[in-house]
């Protein structure tokens, strides 16, 4: 479990980060950070926009995610998404993965090694220069395999636990 003095120096490299890039820290904005840095989890938009809210009474929805995305362009927040599901959010502390359930969406941090020495495209492929990449691993979470739920589409390719 985090302490307090964690969560405060995460926040504070958060808001140095939005100053360097030139974003000024409005309330709105602290209070999107200061709800993102307490939750655990990677939330959606509309769950931040929950958390704010009950700290700030009468913050717009569009307030909410008008001050993510900044901070999303700003390099301050990370966007984690994937087809089909609800984009979620996370403050980018090291480069790390992702496991995501397909059935209940829930988003998993995952620090590999070796995913971050993954060799680029040996091309330009498309014209695109690369900036970033992450990789995003789609399964069914332990307590959706435990209630024996399923997802609702099937995956067009397949893997087994051993990732052959």
């Amino acid at each position: 479990m985090e302490s307090r003095n964690a969560r405060a120096m995460v926040l504070a490299r958060a808001e140095a980060l939005c100053r360097r890039q030139g974003l000024p820290l409005t309330v709105q904005r602290r209070a999107v950070l200061e709800a993102l840095v307490a939750r655990r989890d990677h939330p959606t938009a509309d769950r931040l926009y929950e958390d704010v809210a009950r700290r700030l009474p009468g913050v717009s929805r569009a307030t909410v995610y008008r001050a993510l995305e900044a901070m999303v362009q700003a390099g301050v927040v990370r966007k984690v998404w994937y087809a089909g599901a609800a984009a979620r959010f996370e403050l980018p502390e090291r480069r790390h993965h992702h496991l995501i359930c397909v059935v209940c969406d829930k988003v998993v941090d995952l620090y590999e090694p070796a995913l971050d020495r993954l060799p680029g495209p040996r091309s330009r492929a498309a014209g695109f220069r690369l900036l970033d990449y992450s990789v995003q691993f789609m399964g069914i979470c332990p307590q959706c395999a435990r209630r024996g739920r399923n997802p609702v589409s099937q995956s067009s390719r397949r893997v087994s636990d051993e990732g052959k």
